[in-house]
């Protein structure tokens, strides 16, 4: 990070986890309780659409590095190509034994796990070593909410975190979010085998989960990052800004997350830079509240796209 006159130059953003349908669809519907009912009326056409809108966004909004979550593989790799975009496409692992070839294999795919409890132990077994074999990183969801986390340590007599550690995963590439309702001893698990932690502070918060409390992954070292989720607002500085106001509240003390320490985990670290406006006089507090907005030509037509399928999938669902 870098002061100069009045702008602060800092790194683009990482978004780790953003779900297309829910970045595009979202805007216009409630698409929670309807997502397998939407993906099976999606054409072809339609979900490319949607998730070039999904990857436009994010560049829109000062993202360099994406980790894309579609909704048939292969579409992801292609926008992160066409837009100039690093990261990779996140794939559903419920169905990853009869995905493509082409979608289990190289540098920018990724399985996802939403909900360990949807997953049998045989499955998740199979998962696992899959990805040990084929090198391929994965992305797992604990902690979300209590009931979860109570279902878990009731069926397995495990935290959820020592779940992980069971089948695995801990020793794969691993990237795991979620973690509103995992404790300190789970925290210093994941700091053993150091895993990344990804946090969503909006998609939280539009959901009504508990607020995450970073002071103890910033005060015992842990890796973690922030991502969009599933929120359709694409403002990396706002995360940043909810994860603080979060931890302040919770801890009754401001000041406990530092400017630094927030910017290191939304940043990626690459040469391509971001300029932000900010008045000599303005704490580096007030950037937070800056929203990233870069102009493309080919927002608007992408938009009216969307727009229509939304129209048609409210229609029928």
């Amino acid at each position: 990070m870098q002061r100069q006159n009045n702008k602060v130059i800092i790194d683009k953003f990482c978004n780790h986890y953003c779900d297309a349908l829910a970045c595009t669809l979202g805007e216009f519907i409630d698409i929670r309780d309807s997502y397998e009912d939407i993906l099976k009326l999606l054409s072809l056409e339609e979900a490319e659409t949607l998730i070039d809108y999904a990857v436009l966004k994010n560049k829109m909004a000062g993202v360099e590095r994406l980790n894309i979550k579609v909704p048939l593989p292969s579409l992801g790799v292609k926008a992160l190509e066409k837009y100039g975009l690093k990261g990779s496409e996140i794939i559903s692992a419920k169905n990853y034994a009869s995905l493509p070839t082409s979608a289990l294999i190289g540098d920018n795919n990724m399985l996802d796990i939403e909900n360990l409890l949807d997953y049998s132990q045989e499955l998740l077994s199979s998962i696992s070593d899959f990805c040990a074999r084929a090198d391929m990183p994965i992305c797992i969801s604990i902690g979300s909410n209590l009931e979860e986390v109570g279902r878990l340590v009731n069926g397995y007599n495990m935290s959820p975190v020592e779940v992980l550690e069971s089948f695995g995963f801990l020793d794969r590439k691993c990237l795991v979010y979620g973690l509103n309702y995992i404790d300190k001893d789970d925290q210093k698990l994941l700091k053993d085998y150091g895993i990344m932690s990804v946090f969503s502070p909006q998609d939280d918060a539009l959901c009504g989960r508990g607020a995450i409390n970073l002071y103890n992954f910033i005060y015992n070292d842990l890796k973690f990052g922030f991502s969009s989720g599933k929120c359709y607002n694409i403002d990396m500085l706002f995360e940043g800004k909810l994860a603080r106001l979060n931890t302040n509240n919770l801890m009754h003390e401001g000041g406990l997350v530092t400017n630094e320490a927030l910017l290191g985990a939304l940043c990626e670290n690459s040469e391509a830079k971001l300029e932000i406006e900010l008045l000599d006089a303005q704490k580096l507090e007030v950037l937070f509240d800056k929203k990233v907005y870069l102009k493309d030509d080919g927002y608007l037509d992408l938009l009216s796209k969307v727009t229509k399928i939304a129209t048609k999938i409210k229609e029928k669902i």
